[in-house]
């Protein structure tokens, strides 16, 4: 392996969830609206673009089924859509990864709350949360002139 040149893949710092679980449901499968239960699904990890979790359900990851998701966030309930983009087997479930379709302000509120998740599951690593809230605060400064606040 050669030395890390400093490049990243990914647009946003993901945050590992322990034990989190969440409430998904199919809101579209390609442009049709659909009604589905909810199911309980495990949440392995967060960020403010998307997210990961398991299921024993097999979807197909085609950027064609629509999700809701629901979860409590810092004791904070949390609620958006996204698209499925992937899945990959993993013992006797699937993990999939869910790329969230939301504005600029919603995901302005779900990096504050993320912010708040991190410095509680990790109140000894000042530098680390530091550091994840810099590149949060890079993204809210980059956005502010975008995001419209009237509701």
């Amino acid at each position: 392996m050669g030395e890390w040149d400093g490049r990243c893949r990914r647009k946003y710092v993901r945050l590992k969830l322990p034990g989190t679980f969440g409430e998904l449901s199919i809101t579209a499968i390609g442009g049709y609206q659909v009604r589905s239960t909810s199911r309980r699904v495990l949440v392995y990890d967060i960020s403010p673009g998307g997210l990961r979790f398991a299921s024993g359900l097999r979807f197909p990851a085609k950027r064609k089924i629509r999700v809701m998701v629901k979860m409590a966030i810092s004791g904070l309930f949390f609620e958006t859509e996204g698209l499925i983009v992937w899945r990959r087997p993993s013992e006797n479930m699937f993990e999939y990864g869910v790329a969230f379709d939301i504005t600029s302000l919603h995901r302005s509120f779900l990096i504050r709350m993320l912010n708040q998740l991190y410095a509680e599951l990790n109140p000894g690593r000042e530098r680390i949360r530091q550091y994840y809230a810099c590149l949060s605060n890079r993204y809210l400064e980059e956005q502010r002139s975008r995001i419209d606040y009237t509701v």
